[in-house]
């Protein structure tokens, strides 16, 4: 009696540890999966993922193994290996998870990537992937969050030096990084209602108070009041964007810069033309308004 109450518990023990191990998790996602008890996935699908990684390597499009049917589904990411001269993708660990209801499952992987691009250009990634793989082993989606390493050439989150000028300066030597709390679309209407003449629109992007630093040297007290006057001298106005450019310093309140190449072309209204190249920076203040320009220009290139 002894022993088979033993070889009963023991069954048992084995028994609560497969249930035990056959849920490893909860889904707090939306939709499909909300709410649901995840377990592990099969072979199947995570050797899909690897194989799909070693035809990837191939880089010739052969790892494109979608569950779609048409090929016109895929031709971003034929241009996206049209443009590569070179990829290895290093799987370092990967898993597979599926719910109880689903035949479909949901398979990590963790991978170092190089790649080289026919322009020249390289980068270095570490890689975590989420691939869905449904029952006829097909890729029916995927998804890619990387981190970008300091030995990367492009892509990363921060780069360049500012120096200040004064050793005392409360912004220390530091990097720059992209910025984007509307800076673009700010110039570009500034431009827009800039054209058109128009200071109401004008107004609306700039703070009460704007430091102009002009291109002769002069420092401008300017406020929105003055607008008309400004628009006043003119009969045509023609500010054309080439470029812009915004950053702000690394580790620092939200304040930021736009550096805008263009083209500006004004007519008086006595006739007279003026016709410059200018590199300009725009700065924002922590409600988004345009509170310092400085202004650089050159003469047009002579044709």
């Amino acid at each position: 009696m002894k022993k088979n109450i033993l070889v009963l518990a023991s069954v048992f023990i084995v028994q609560l540890t497969i249930a035990q191990t056959n849920n490893i998790g909860k889904s707090f996602m939306s939709g499909y999966y909300k709410g649901k008890q995840f377990q592990l996935g099969s072979e199947m699908a995570k050797t899909v993922v690897l194989n799909n990684i070693t035809a990837y390597n191939l880089n010739d499009g052969s790892d494109l193994f979608y569950a779609s049917a048409s090929i016109t589904d895929n031709a971003p990411l034929i241009k996206w290996h049209n443009s590569m001269k070179y990829l290895n993708e290093v799987p370092k660990a990967i898993f597979s998870i599926k719910t109880k209801e689903s035949n479909d499952e949901l398979v990590f992987l963790y991978a170092d990537e190089d790649r080289i691009y026919k322009n020249g250009s390289k980068q270095k990634l570490k890689v975590m992937e989420l691939f869905s793989v449904n029952k006829s082993g097909k890729i029916t989606s995927f998804d890619q969050f990387y981190q970008i390493p300091e030995s990367n050439e492009f892509g990363k989150e921060t780069g360049g030096k500012y120096i200040p000028e004064q050793a005392n300066s409360k912004n220390k030597e530091t990097t720059f990084e992209f910025s984007n709390r509307g800076e673009i679309e700010a110039i570009e209407k500034f431009a827009k209602a800039f054209n058109a003449m128009d200071s109401k629109a004008c107004a609306e992007l700039l703070a009460d108070k704007v430091i102009i630093h002009d291109f002769d040297g002069n420092i401008i007290n300017f406020t929105k009041d003055m607008l008309p006057a400004m628009f006043a001298e003119y009969s045509s106005l023609n500010w054309k964007i080439n470029a812009i450019v915004p950053l702000k310093l690394t580790n620092t309140d939200p304040i930021s810069s736009a550096f805008v190449s263009s083209t500006e072309k004004r007519v008086f209204k006595n006739g007279t033309i003026w016709e410059k190249e200018l590199n300009e920076s725009f700065n924002f203040d922590l409600n988004g308004k345009i509170f310092e320009i400085t202004q650089f220009s050159r003469v047009m290139d002579k044709k």
